[in-house]
């Protein structure tokens, strides 16, 4: 009875067996024929949320659907009120977890970013009016991939008297090894400019440190900390030690969904 009850056991395992490789190649399979089809879904897709927002976006997608996507020649334009003035990207390659979404929600979503030869000019003043809750609700930003790369990436914001532009900036942030952080030009909205920035960074478990960035003898970041491990429970802390005009500067802030605190 023992050796036909083994006997049995293993017939069920060999079943098993067939039956998963079997699965494995039928969704194979339907990646492989259906991947256009996918595609084409989630170019539409993007192009109906684009539009929602009042913009407008060309791009060339690849991939695989399931698990990491690339745009290439991206470019989006406002086609009525919009905060977005202009989005320009060479490349834009995402990996992504579905199931980290669907369990967490888009805190989860991204494992690695990357852009090369990026320019986002954003406007403010262009935003569309809307109508403000009788009692505002704190969203916390929720958009902390697991790495981002950034390789020639500018970054505009229009303001008065001058614009906020982060020009040539090249970041890797990445939890196995530290970083750094280079921008080719860095100009404030209120007419401070630097050439040549550079600093060193660290990015375990979504905890950024930014250190010993030098704009000039009298201007310089010794510590900008931004720590997102706890953003899944809606909490985010962000540290600032710097000297300014000669003068130091300390500031730390923590925010939750339901209250925030500073301290300087």
């Amino acid at each position: 009875m023992a050796e036909d009850d083994q006997a049995e056991t293993r017939r069920h395992g060999r079943l098993w067996r067939r039956v998963m490789v079997g699965f494995g190649v039928t969704v194979a399979l339907l990646i492989i024929l259906h991947r256009p089809i996918l595609l084409a879904i989630g170019r539409q897709i993007a192009l109906r949320y684009a539009a929602n927002e009042n913009l407008k976006i060309e791009f060339v997608l690849e991939g695989n659907p399931f698990t990491r996507l690339t745009a290439r020649n991206f470019h989006a334009f406002p086609t009525g009120p919009s905060a977005i003035e202009s989005i320009d990207i060479d490349q834009l390659h995402v990996d992504y977890n579905l199931f980290g979404f669907a369990r967490h929600g888009i805190s989860r979503l991204f494992d690695n970013v990357e852009a090369r030869s990026a320019r986002i000019v954003l406007n403010p003043s262009k935003a569309p009016l809307r109508t403000r809750p009788p009692k505002p609700h704190l969203k916390l930003p929720k958009f902390f991939p697991e790495r981002i790369r950034l390789n020639d990436a500018t970054l505009i914001v229009r303001n008065q008297p001058d614009d906020f532009v982060a020009e040539g900036i090249d970041l890797e942030l990445d939890p196995r090894h530290p970083g750094e952080l280079r921008i080719a030009t860095l100009q404030l909205p209120f007419g401070d400019n630097w050439s040549g920035v550079s600093g060193h960074t660290s990015y375990t478990n979504k905890n950024l440190i930014v250190r010993d960035v030098l704009l000039s003898d009298q201007d310089q970041i010794h510590l900008l900390n931004v720590d997102a491990s706890r953003i899944d429970a809606d909490a985010l802390a962000i540290n600032l030690n710097c000297t300014v005009s000669g003068g130091q500067l300390s500031a730390s802030a923590s925010f939750t969904e339901t209250q925030s605190s500073l301290q300087l």
